[in-house]
């Protein structure tokens, strides 16, 4: 049973690599922290494993040179939690949030990651 407080500690583990560092640091964190097997699934991407992920980590900072990620909030039960996430431009203005649902393997490695894109008020 993962509790809030894990699955706010392996988020921050994996949204470290979508910052702006090298490849090489990129590639030891994602490692450490997803399944090599991982699944993960966006509006914009559907993948099927880790090295995948990692190109879309890459892909981020094309995009926000020089942003990050920020964590809003945590649900979290049996091996399954729902973060809110918050993307920051380099000038620190806040771009975007929107949530995961990731899946946590019993050895505490990412094995799904679902990404849903900021929220609409009314569809």
């Amino acid at each position: 049973m993962m509790t809030n407080q894990q699955a706010w500690s392996i988020y921050e583990k994996y949204i470290e690599p979508w910052k702006p560092i090298s490849q090489e640091k990129r590639l030891e964190l994602a490692n450490s922290i997803i399944s090599e097997d991982a699944r993960y699934s966006s509006p914009i991407l559907e993948s099927g494993d880790r090295n995948s992920i990692i190109a879309r980590m890459g892909a981020f900072q094309t995009q926000f040179p020089g942003g990050h990620i920020e964590i809003g909030d945590v649900s979290a039960h049996h091996d399954v939690a729902l973060l809110t996430w918050i993307i920051v431009q380099a000038d620190g203005t806040v771009f975007a949030r929107g949530h995961d649902q990731m899946r946590v393997s019993p050895d505490g490695k990412i094995v799904s990651i679902t990404t849903f894109a900021p929220p609409v008020r009314q569809p």
